[in-house]
């Protein structure tokens, strides 16, 4: 790596040794995303249109001001699916970890 400049150095040597921080790091916070509803409804309320609006946001938008308990509830289960899809490729990038 002697000579080589910076962009090829952090490509090729410390981009590498960060991917799988870097997977941890995006799998947790997909997760934690699926929980935020108090920041959207405080400062947007679910933003002009729908543009700041996720799934929590949108089964309480389904549950509580439109009546429509069979939507939220596909909702909720939905958010529970992803989220659990999301922990299992978690558990996977924490076991490789582990194994190394």
């Amino acid at each position: 790596m002697d000579g080589a400049p910076p962009l090829s150095r952090f490509r090729y040597l410390t981009l590498p040794h960060l991917a799988r921080a870097i997977t941890v790091v995006i799998l947790i916070e997909t997760i934690f995303l699926l929980a935020v509803y108090a920041e959207i409804l405080v400062t947007t309320n679910g933003g002009p249109g729908y543009a700041s609006t996720n799934l929590a946001f949108l089964v309480y938008r389904a549950a509580l001001l439109s009546y429509d308990v069979g939507g939220a509830s596909s909702g909720g289960v939905i958010a529970v699916i992803l989220a659990n899809i999301v922990a299992i490729f978690l558990m996977r990038a924490v076991g490789k970890n582990l194994n190394r």
